[in-house]
Order: structure tokens, then C-alpha cells, then sequence
């Protein structure tokens, strides 16, 4: 697998792996009809202004980090590449170059991608509980993580 920087050529593998990683995550939470075609969503542009990294196995994308200084913004993996270690080299290419502290944000019931973070020293500094929108007025936890 390599580790290396975004460019436009995977704009649509990066979506097709946003759009199932996405997915999976929101079904966990039970906003499935929040979700949001990459293509559609009010935040490609902010994605697109973050510094990527994306996993490559065989020229296939596997998944991607998106980050910003002090943030971890985005990450997804694949569904069907998930505990292969990909998330974890793409968080150890990132740590390498973010300085201190990193923060970063993960539904609070999230405890696979928990475990993650965890795992690299980050640990929940704040919890809120908010409703999604005035349209699906659910409510939802959120964990804030930091790395010190």
C-alpha cells in the first residue's frame, strides 16, 4: 500500500469511498437520511482545501485523510478494506506533520474509529449533544479528541 499526496485524477475514487465510508457511519448513528452525495455535499469545497493523503493499493484508492493545521478533518476507509491498517498508516503519515496539539471530531458512539484515535495518545476533551437540523431535528452525540 502507499501513502501519498491527493491529485485531481482520484476525485472519483475519493468520492466512491466517502460516499460508502459515509454511509456506514451515519446508518451506525441512525441519520442515514441526513446523508449527502460527495459530489452534492455543502462541503466538497472545504474537503478539497484540506491537505490529502490517500492509500493506494494497486492503483485502487482505499481511503484518505483530510487535515488542516491543529485538525484532522476527514478520514474514510473503503468498508470492505476497513481493519487492514489503513486508517492507521494514514494517521501516523499525518502525525508525522501536524505540530501540537491535534484535535479532531468522531460521533461519540463511533468506538471502532475511537479506538483509533486512542490508540495514537488523542482522548475526548468535550461531548456535545445536538439535534441535526431544523429539517431532521434528531439528536446526535459528537466527542471533541485531542492529542496533546
Amino acid at each position: 500500500m502507499k501513502i501519498k499526496s491527493y491529485e485531481k485524477q482520484y476525485f472519483a475514487q475519493l468520492g466512491a469511498v466517502m460516499d460508502k465510508a459515509r454511509m456506514q457511519e451515519l446508518e451506525a448513528e441512525n441519520l442515514e437520511p441526513v446523508f449527502v452525495a460527495f459530489r452534492d455535499a455543502p462541503y466538497l469545497d472545504y474537503l478539497l482545501s484540506c491537505k490529502i493523503y490517500v492509500a493506494l493499493e494497486d492503483g485502487k484508492l482505499m481511503g484518505f485523510i483530510g487535515f488542516k493545521p491543529g485538525k484532522i478533518e476527514f478520514i474514510y476507509v473503503d468498508p470492505n478494506a476497513q481493519g487492514r491498517g489503513i486508517a492507521t498508516k494514514l494517521m501516523e503519515k499525518t502525525l508525522d506533520e501536524l505540530k501540537r496539539p491535534v484535535s479532531l471530531e468522531v460521533f461519540t458512539n463511533n468506538n471502532r474509529a475511537k479506538a483509533l484515535y486512542k490508540k495514537f495518545g488523542f482522548e475526548t476533551v468535550k461531548t456535545i449533544t445536538e439535534k441535526w437540523s431544523d429539517e431532521y431535528p434528531v439528536l446526535f452525540s459528537q466527542d471533541t479528541m485531542e492529542l496533546k
